[in-house]
Formats: C-alpha cells, sequence, structure tokens
C-alpha cells in the first residue's frame, strides 16, 4: 500500500470520479485505475462500484468504512515527511470558502506569514460541502464554514458572525432603512449565503422568480454592481473590499437579514504534532476577530437572529 493510491482513492471521493481525480492529480485516467485496482487487491476487497455509464463513483460498504482510515494513513505519512525536516517549520492547511480566503482573513494570513516565519501556510478555497469532507480526510486541518453540519469525528464551533447589508450603485433609488418590499426582484444580483439566509430571502421574495443575474462568489458579486438599479445582499468582509470603488455604496434594510455565522471544523482526532499548531493558531485568530471592526466576535445571543 503507497501513499499514492491512498492519496488517489481519496482524490476520486472528494472529486467524485476517476476523470476528474486525474485531472487533479495530473496524471492519465489510466494511472488513477490502476493505483486504484492495486490498493483493492492489496486490501482484498473492492472499494468502488463500477458500472458501465455511471458518470460518478460509487463506494462499497468496506469502501465507506475505509475512508476514515485513509485519512489517518494520509495524516500520519505527512507526520513522517515533516519529522524529516531539521529547522521545526510547522504545516498548516486551510480549507475556507471564497469570501473567508479573499475577504475576511486577508490581513491575518498576512500577519501570520509576517509573525511566524516557522509556520507553512496551506490556503485552499472550496465550496462549503467539500470542507467538512477535506477536514473528515485529514486533508486539510482546519476549514471555516457557513454551514454546520454534524460529523461524529468533527467538532465544529462558531467563530464569528458578520451583519448583512443591502448593496449597490450610488445612484441607485435606495436609501437606508429600505423595506425588502421597494426592491425590485428583477434587478437582483443574487448570492446563496446559506440556509438561514435562503429561509429570510424566500420569506421576502418569491422563491419561483428570478433574479437578474445569480453569482456564487462574493468576489464576482461586485463585479455585476457598475450600473445603477442593480443591488444585491453581502456581508461587511464582502462589502469592505468594494470600498476602493467609491461608486458602490451599502444600506440596512428595515427587514435585516440573519447574521452570517462562520463555523471553525477541526478533526477530533488531529494527527501527532498538530494540535499544539491548531491551537497556537485558535489564539491568535482569536485576537484577530477581537481587533477587527468588520466582524463580531461570537457569543451565544448571535444565534439568535
Amino acid at each position: 500500500m503507497t501513499i499514492e493510491q491512498i492519496e488517489t482513492f481519496l482524490s476520486v471521493i472528494n472529486t467524485g470520479s476517476i476523470s476528474a481525480a486525474a485531472e487533479a492529480l495530473y496524471v492519465t485516467q489510466s494511472t488513477v485505475s490502476s493505483r486504484l485496482q492495486a490498493l483493492e487487491k492489496e486490501l482484498g476487497q473492492p472499494l468502488l462500484i463500477r458500472a458501465k455509464g455511471q458518470h460518478h463513483i460509487g463506494l462499497t460498504a468496506y469502501g465507506k468504512a475505509f475512508i476514515p482510515l485513509a485519512g489517518q494513513w494520509t495524516a500520519l505519512w505527512k507526520h513522517t515527511q515533516n519529522l524529516k525536516q531539521t529547522d521545526n517549520v510547522a504545516n498548516l492547511t486551510i480549507a475556507s470558502i471564497d469570501s473567508v480566503n479573499n475577504c475576511t482573513f486577508v490581513s491575518f494570513f498576512n500577519h501570520l506569514i509576517d509573525s511566524r516565519p516557522l509556520l507553512r501556510l496551506h490556503v485552499h478555497t472550496f465550496h462549503s460541502n467539500e470542507i467538512h469532507g477535506l477536514v473528515q480526510n485529514r486533508q486539510a486541518d482546519i476549514g471555516f464554514v457557513f454551514t454546520q453540519i454534524n460529523y461524529p469525528d468533527l467538532v465544529s464551533k462558531p467563530v464569528y458572525r458578520e451583519l448583512m447589508y443591502l448593496v449597490c450603485h450610488r445612484d441607485s433609488p435606495y436609501h437606508d432603512g429600505m423595506s425588502c418590499d421597494e426592491l425590485p426582484a428583477e434587478q437582483e444580483i443574487y448570492l446563496r449565503w446559506g440556509d438561514d439566509y435562503q429561509r429570510w430571502h424566500d420569506r421576502h421574495w418569491s422563491p419561483d422568480r428570478y433574479a437578474l443575474l445569480t453569482v456564487n462568489t462574493g468576489s464576482t458579486l461586485q463585479r455585476f454592481l457598475s450600473r445603477p438599479g442593480r443591488w444585491a445582499i453581502a456581508p461587511m468582509s464582502v462589502i469592505s473590499q468594494m470600498r476602493h470603488n467609491s461608486s458602490i455604496i451599502h444600506y440596512s434594510l428595515k427587514e435585516a437579514p440573519p447574521p452570517r455565522i462562520c463555523y471553525q471544523v477541526t478533526s477530533r482526532y488531529p494527527s501527532p504534532g498538530q494540535e499544539e499548531v491548531i491551537r497556537a493558531f485558535e489564539k491568535d485568530l482569536a485576537l484577530f476577530i477581537r481587533d477587527n471592526e468588520t466582524i463580531c466576535t461570537f457569543e451565544d445571543w448571535m444565534l439568535q437572529t
């Protein structure tokens, strides 16, 4: 059993297909298939359900049970590689959604780079539903998401809250304290900010109606607010990145959207040597959140919307 075989198996699980895994690993599909077959032969059990014409892979019961073991194997292998280093460099892999990596934590990551020269950050952007799996499989040490999903081997805790605002072109006919009823649905640049947000959105605008444009990242959202009349809802971290554009302005709404709560996800059983690194990261993060004016330190009452 080799680390290449284990990582190939986990890549197939995370990407959903052999072709996507081959692309992610920069190898051919035949190489991926050969590694999987060799792994299955050594284990003596099939891991995948193979069916003709099936685009997405299926897992056997043995394959499902093997996932956490494969994650532990990968974590131990990484740890043995770290032991070879003589300068005590620590590695920390972080998987977050777009707005966290490109807005909220940009200055925080820069601070860590400057203040902790022996820490090597590996920051990757994924969707929330992918991040839980990456932490579960030990391919990421820490995840940051806005959707809480219960996994038996993961610890999920709220770390900060962001308020949401109406954002638009300065020449738009909108104002502070505006009611949702006054906003034209056909001019919305829509982004689904999470389950709580979607429920709030559906209470004020029919789920059957169509927005002007639907996007999936905060960095994309701001590119389409250049014309008067268009509007969107966004958290303050994303709005802060728009401040260089003097034509963009934000307002509070009469029926305020629910605050956006960010959850930190970690393994309940960190790999050897990583627990201390994660705890140090958490202390630095708590100080950053406390001193950052665009986000709120989490407290229990913030879950009440």
